[in-house]
C-alpha cells in the first residue's frame, strides 16, 4: 500500500498555489523522501491501494491541555462545544472558526492535548484536494507533542534564512522560533526557546541539510542529519487524526484505509515477519493435518466398504458386482424373506398391528384407510395434539414414521427395505 503525503500550503488555495509531496512505499525504510512540487490539478492520481494524508505544517497549528468534564466520552455530541468552551479564554480568535482535534484515546487520558487551526483555511484545502479527485483519508500534524517522559525533541527546517527550529515538549506542546530570531544577543538559545538547561542537555536535535551549520553553531554538539522531510515519516507512523467533528465525512473510508495500513504494515514490516513465518508454518501445519486425517478418513472407510463387501459376497456368494454392499444385503435378505413367507415391516399385516399397537386408550381406529408397499394412508382419524404425539411416539418406538400428509395421515416404514 502506498501513500501520498501532501503538505498543506499556509495560504488560500489559487490555481497557482503549489503542494510539497511525496509518494511513501509500505515500509520506506530510512530511504529519503523524493519531494516534489505541483498544484492541486497536477498532483499525482491516486488508486484504491493509495492512502491520501493531509500533513498540517507546524506553523498552522497550536497545542493546548483540557481538562474535560468526567463521562464526556459518553456525550459524543457535546464534546466539540465542551471544548470551545474551555478553550474560549486562551484562543486569540473566536473558537467557533476554529478546528478543535482532540488526541486518540483521549477519554481515558488525563489532560489530553488539543490541536487548534483556522477551521476555514483547513477545509478550503480539503475541498480543493477534492476536487482534484484526492479525497484526503486522514489528516495529520508536522510535529506533535511527545509522549509523557520522552525527552524535548527539537527539529530544525529549513535554511539559516527562512528556517525554523521546532520544540516538541511532551509537557507543553509545541513551538518554534525562526533562526533570525534564536541569533539575537542577549540570551542563549535554549533560553530563547524557553528551555531549561536540564530539557537542553537532554534533548534529541536532528536537522534538516541546510540548517545543520545553524543548529551546531547555536546548540552545540550532537545535531543529527536529517533528509529533506524525513520527519513526516514519524507523523504518519504517528497516532494523530485531525480529521474529527466536522471533518469526519469520509469516515468510513478513512477507517477501511487504516485497516488497509495496517494489513499493509503486518504484511510488509520486518519486526512482524517472525509473526509471518509462525503464521505460515501454522497454517502449512493445518494443511498437513487436515490431509493425513482426510486420508486416514479415507482409508478407513474404504476399509468398511471391503468388510462389508466381503461379508455380502460370502453370505450371497451369487452377488458378482458389488456397488452398495448394506443396500445389496437388505435387498437380499428381503428376498429371502419375501420367498420364506415372512411378514416385513412393510406388510399390510405387520402395519395394521403396529397400528392397533401404538393407538392410544380412547382412540378409535381410522375406518378408511389405502396401502401401498411400505405406506398406509390414513382418512377419517382425527386425533387431537397429545394423541397424535403419543401415536408419533409409540410408532417411532415400533419403526415407523407418523405424519400428516394433506387431510390425512400417512404412515411409513422407516427402514423399509426396496427390492
Amino acid at each position: 500500500m502506498r501513500t501520498l503525503i501532501i503538505q498543506l500550503p499556509p495560504g488560500l488555495p489559487s490555481p497557482s498555489l503549489a503542494y510539497t509531496h511525496a509518494q511513501v512505499m509500505a515500509e520506506p525504510g530510512t530511504r529519503p523522501l523524493a519531494l516534489q512540487w505541483a498544484a492541486a490539478a497536477l498532483l499525482p492520481a491516486a488508486d484504491r491501494q493509495t492512502e491520501t494524508v493531509a500533513l498540517v505544517p507546524a506553523a498552522a497549528l497550536s497545542w493546548h491541555r483540557v481538562d474535560l468534564p468526567a463521562g464526556l466520552h459518553k456525550q459524543a455530541q457535546r464534546v466539540q462545544a465542551a471544548l470551545q468552551g474551555l478553550l474560549e479564554e486562551r484562543l486569540l480568535d473566536d473558537p467557533e472558526h476554529m478546528h478543535l482535534a482532540l488526541q486518540t484515546n483521549w477519554a481515558n487520558t488525563p489532560s489530553p492535548w488539543v490541536a487548534v487551526c483556522d477551521r476555514a483555511w483547513l477545509g478550503a484545502h480539503l475541498q480543493a484536494l477534492e476536487q482534484a479527485g484526492l479525497p484526503v483519508h486522514r489528516i495529520v500534524p508536522e510535529l506533535a507533542p511527545g509522549t509523557p517522559g520522552s525527552p524535548v525533541q527539537l527539529t530544525a527546517l529549513g535554511d539559516a534564512d527562512t528556517g525554523w527550529l521546532w520544540v516538541s515538549h511532551p509537557e507543553r506542546g509545541v513551538w518554534g522560533q525562526p533562526w533570525p530570531a534564536l541569533r539575537q544577543a542577549g540570551l542563549a538559545a535554549h533560553e530563547r526557546l524557553g528551555l531549561s538547561e536540564p530539557e537542553q542537555a537532554t534533548a534529541t536535535l536532528q536537522a534538516e541539510p541546510g540548517a545543520v551549520a545553524v543548529a551546531s553553531e547555536l546548540l552545540g554538539s550532537g545535531v543529527r542529519l536529517m533528509p529533506p522531510a524525513q520527519h513526516w515519516l514519524a507523523a504518519l507512523a504517528g497516532d494523530w487524526d485531525l480529521a474529527q467533528f466536522e471533518l469526519r465525512a469520509n469516515a468510513r473510508s478513512r477507517q477501511l484505509k487504516n485497516w488497509q495500513r495496517t494489513a499493509s504494515h503486518l504484511w510488509h514490516s520486518p519486526a512482524w515477519r517472525p509473526a509471518r513465518w509462525g503464521f505460515w508454518l501454522l497454517l502449512a501445519a493445518q494443511l498437513v493435518g487436515l490431509n493425513a486425517w482426510a486420508w486416514k478418513t479415507r482409508a478407513d472407510w474404504q476399509a468398511q466398504q471391503n468388510s462389508w463387501a466381503q461379508v455380502l459376497r460370502e453370505t450371497f456368494p451369487q452377488t458378482s458386482l458389488v456397488v452398495d454392499a448394506p443396500l445389496q444385503m437388505a435387498q437380499q435378505v428381503e428376498r429371502l424373506r419375501q420367498g420364506s413367507g415372512q411378514l416385513g415391516a412393510g406388510d399390510l399385516e405387520t402395519m395394521l398391528a403396529a397400528l392397533g399397537q401404538a393407538l392410544p386408550p380412547g382412540l378409535a381406529a381410522p375406518r378408511q384407510w389405502a396401502y401401498q408397499t411400505g405406506q398406509m394412508r390414513l382418512q377419517d382419524f382425527q386425533p387431537d395434539v397429545a394423541q397424535q404425539q403419543a401415536l408419533q411416539q409409540r410408532l417411532s418406538a415400533l419403526g415407523y414414521a407418523w405424519r400428516a400428509q394433506g387431510d390425512g395421515w400417512l404412515m411409513s416404514a422407516q427402514t423399509e427395505a426396496k427390492p
